[in-house]
């Protein structure tokens, strides 16, 4: 190995990734500081921890990329931040907080170690799990918080939620997003998300409602499906490496979101012949668990009662009502729908629940199975709309009716569009008029950023937007205090939103 090669195998190493994440955070740190902290995670001597890093900062300074500070103690800081750290190929710098929760309490069982976790992830993935690996330090908390058995307003644990839902809030509004190009330039801008940015807000509830407009304008028919599961499953299951938490499931999330699947693709085999398009509203209850609403574009019911169904070639009513042993003297086709559409569910349930269980190491078949035997019950709960022109056919959600006083003339309909984007808009009122939630509505609202989920997705086509890709030339550093913003920031600063 020749010397430029291995000054550049040096410049690159751990230990270098380590220093330069860690004054990437600070204006200056000192170097007692940063010794202290090196002995304790590798778990070696004070002294041997300060000569690594001297060392590996001897380097950085020859490169430009640190300076020595002429105070005491001895401290350092950044001069710059090499490309390179930002881009794919660096696995070892992150500027992100760690998800490392392994000081805290929890009582819930983990994946286990793992001698490769990035491949246990992606056999996790492809398996239809969904896993959380980037949070800040306020998500990560609450996502612990998680864990426990039962969170509902005026309980601790929603209590704790809250209160780090809010202080993360205050801190997005006290920061600044920090990006570089390839010329090692720096370009800032505040942090606008969807809960602390009025225009953000409003533009989500506009893309849902145009989305929604166009899926109206073009399908005569639709229906929607409400979809929850009951709350016996964990909502988050923690996955471990070396004593540390690297990430959480969204087991709820996870579940329904592949139960989801199964049927929309049983729907379109059912219609394979229409042009079927899908939106899909993901609410929360009270305690946190998620529900979805589901319409169905381009068809009028769920079951083609036109179609021959069988190697017998039966209608649908007679064929359905035998497979599933419903009697022809009571076999209405509303009736008939419900009861085979909730076993449907119940079946592709069970088989997600097996797959899911293998990879978990836990029996969650069990537990619902004694849930459904407790309970006496078909299977997951659902319920079924008709909608036409817009509106409800039939009887609509009882929650879309509002009563202003008794008798029918006194209330008020939520129409179709309008009740699946109901928390859409209360966010965005939420943040107009700078008000909170109350606590009994919060975990409708706070669910969103504490799994991190969408409020709505739709077939793109209801939604087209552009078809050339921009390429971006500028990588994202990191999130800072308004009033710690690095040095090397400062110094190389072009743009500032």
């Amino acid at each position: 190995m020749n010397s430029t090669s291995h000054s550049e195998h040096k410049k690159f190493s751990n230990v270098t990734a380590w220093i330069v994440s860690k004054l990437s955070k600070e204006n200056s740190v000192a170097l007692t500081i940063m010794a202290e902290e090196y002995a304790k995670e590798r778990n070696i001597k004070l002294k041997s921890a300060r000569r690594i890093l001297e060392r590996h900062l001897k380097l950085l300074i020859e490169n430009g990329i640190v300076e020595r500070l002429s105070t005491y103690p001895v401290s350092y800081r950044l001069k710059k931040l090499p490309k390179i750290f930002l881009l794919p190929s660096s696995k070892t710098f992150r500027l992100n907080d760690r998800f490392d929760l392994s000081l805290s309490n929890h009582n819930c069982k983990t994946l286990g170690n793992s001698a490769n976790p990035k491949q246990k992830l992606q056999e996790l993935r492809k398996k239809g799990i969904r896993v959380i690996r980037k949070a800040n330090k306020f998500r990560q908390r609450a996502l612990l918080t998680a864990q426990k058995p039962s969170i509902r307003p005026g309980t601790r644990p929603h209590a704790d939620i809250a209160y780090l839902y809010e202080e993360n809030v205050k801190e997005w509004d006290r920061s600044v997003m920090v990006f570089m190009n390839d010329d090692e330039e720096f370009m800032i801008s505040n942090v606008r998300t969807r809960f602390n940015d009025k225009k953000k807000a409003f533009m989500n509830l506009i893309k849902s409602n145009k989305a929604l407009d166009n899926a109206f304008k073009k399908y005569k028919n639709a229906i929607m499906i409400t979809l929850t599961i009951p709350h016996i499953f964990p909502l988050v299951y923690p996955i471990k490496q070396n004593g540390k938490i690297i990430g959480f499931i969204p087991l709820q999330d996870s579940i329904l979101t592949q139960l989801k699947a199964n049927m929309i693709a049983w729907i379109r085999k059912m219609w394979k012949k229409e042009d079927i398009k899908v939106f899909t509203a993901y609410e929360y209850h009270t305690d946190y668990t998620l529900h979805l609403h589901i319409l169905i574009f381009g068809i009028p019911y769920l079951i083609d009662w036109n179609r021959k169904y069988g190697r017998k070639k039966e209608d649908a009513l007679s064929y359905y009502s035998r497979k599933y042993n419903i009697p022809l003297s009571n076999a209405k086709k509303t009736l008939i729908t419900k009861y085979v559409f909730t076993a449907l569910l119940d079946m592709w349930l069970q088989k997600i629940l097996v797959r899911f269980g293998s990879a978990l190491q836990v029996n969650l078949l069990q537990a619902y199975l004694e849930y459904k035997r407790k309970e006496k019950i078909q299977g997951p709960i659902n319920e079924l709309h008709r909608i036409k022109d817009g509106k409800w056919k039939g009887k609509p959600p009882k929650d879309a009716i509002i009563e202003y006083s008794s008798g029918a003339c006194h209330r008020k309909v939520t129409l179709p569009d309008k009740y699946v984007t109901k928390y859409v808009l209360k966010i965005f009122e939420m943040i107009k008029s700078g008000g909170g939630v109350d606590e009994k509505n919060q975990a409708k609202v706070f669910g969103y950023w504490l799994f991190g989920k969408r409020f709505n997705s739709y077939s793109p086509s209801l939604l087209p937007g552009k078809n050339e890709k921009e390429q971006s030339v500028w990588h994202f550093v990191g999130v800072f205090n308004k009033l710690s913003i690095p040095r090397y920031v400062l110094d190389n600063m072009v743009i500032e939103l």
